[in-house]
């Protein structure tokens, strides 16, 4: 598939444009913390996975948070319906 086909995906699924617009967003804070986006040069091979593993860690965690907050929404919803119910 070509870069046309893949912009109109782009263009007309909002899941892709929210990504798109967290990458420019994320490119903006790089370069200003940084004054440059990704060098590969940064680090050696093992540097960018232990980088990625960090990462990848830190989304564990946030995966984690928003269980346990989605956990207490529920929880908040069926008292309220049992309240509701009386």
């Amino acid at each position: 598939m070509d870069a046309k086909h893949w912009m109109e995906e782009l263009n007309k699924n909002q899941i892709f444009r929210n990504v798109q617009k967290l990458l420019e967003i994320q490119t903006e804070k790089e370069i200003e913390k940084y004054g440059t986006t990704v060098n590969p040069s940064d680090y050696t091979l093992v540097g960018w996975l232990e980088h990625l593993q960090q990462e990848m860690i830190d989304a564990i965690v946030y995966c984690e948070v928003l269980k346990f907050k989605f956990a207490h929404l529920i929880a908040l919803e069926k008292l309220n319906s049992d309240v509701n119910d009386e």
